[in-house]
């Protein structure tokens, strides 16, 4: 099995975890960037992009969450790192959460930012056709509506700008692999099995995720397990849209796994 493209940031501070980062549909690794100012300091960072994203290999069907999780696994088997926590948005969340269920012994605590618990059969038909679409006429036929609708009441600002040039630059296959994907994942048989102490993020303009899901997410885990923090602000990709925001939040629910005895 090839590996996933990776990176390696921060310094491993005992005792705490790595976080392992991932990405949502359609980005990559550098999804991130703008938060390791705030995490390199205080953990190990494995940043990733996953199959059929970024600079990963494309497998030889569209990637479900059984691969996702598989590919995890071996990384983490690969670079020996023990405990990890991690951090995840939109649809990524399920193969976070999928993660953390199979490989219990290797996940301290969970991060889900913009959570669900699966792809809605309505959001399904609809990643079905986007994967269509971008098979025949590549991005140009989801462009700008894929970015718009994910950067509700946010700035168009340099950072948008950003994220619209290098979504639509990236590779039009893979990207339709990813979706096909993604369209049929579903993590509600996993999301009881979670051991570990989890936050839930959720933000008030997310028209894709929106918070309601956070709640069901929360529901299907064991009582007492996660905790909703709702950020009023951001929409579909709070850790890019409030970075600065985003990554204090992580910092301050984790600060008790960075303490002697953790």
């Amino acid at each position: 099995m090839s590996l996933l493209h990776h990176r390696l940031s921060g310094r491993a501070v005992r005792p705490a975890p790595t976080l392992l980062l991932i990405h949502p549909m359609g980005a990559s690794l550098g999804f991130w960037d703008a938060c390791l100012p705030a995490w390199d300091p205080h953990f190990a960072v494995l940043a990733i992009d996953l199959r059929s994203a970024g600079a990963s290999p494309r497998g030889d069907t569209p990637p479900g969450l059984d691969q996702h999780v598989a590919d995890i696994e071996a990384l983490r088997a690969s670079l020996g790192i023990e405990r990890m926590v991690p951090v995840a948005c939109a649809v990524g969340c399920m193969v976070a959460a999928a993660y953390a269920a199979r490989h219990p012994d290797h996940v301290a605590a969970l991060v889900l930012s913009n959570p669900t618990p699966r792809t809605a059969e309505a959001a399904r038909a609809m990643l079905v056709a986007r994967a269509a679409a971008l098979r025949a006429h590549g991005m140009a036929a989801i462009l700008p509506g894929a970015v718009e609708r994910p950067f509700e009441a946010q700035p168009r600002d340099a950072r948008y700008d950003s994220y619209l040039a290098t979504f639509a630059a990236q590779d039009v296959a893979a990207y339709a692999d990813a979706v096909e994907g993604f369209a049929t994942a579903d993590a509600r048989a996993d999301l009881p099995l979670v051991r570990c102490p989890t936050l839930l993020v959720p933000a008030a303009h997310d028209l894709l995720l929106p918070p309601a899901l956070a709640e069901e997410v929360q529901a299907l885990m064991q009582p007492g397990l996660a905790r909703i923090a709702l950020d009023e602000e951001g929409a579909h990709f709070l850790p890019y849209q409030r970075p600065a925001a985003f990554a204090a939040r992580v910092l301050d629910f984790l600060a008790p796994l960075t303490q002697p005895g953790a």
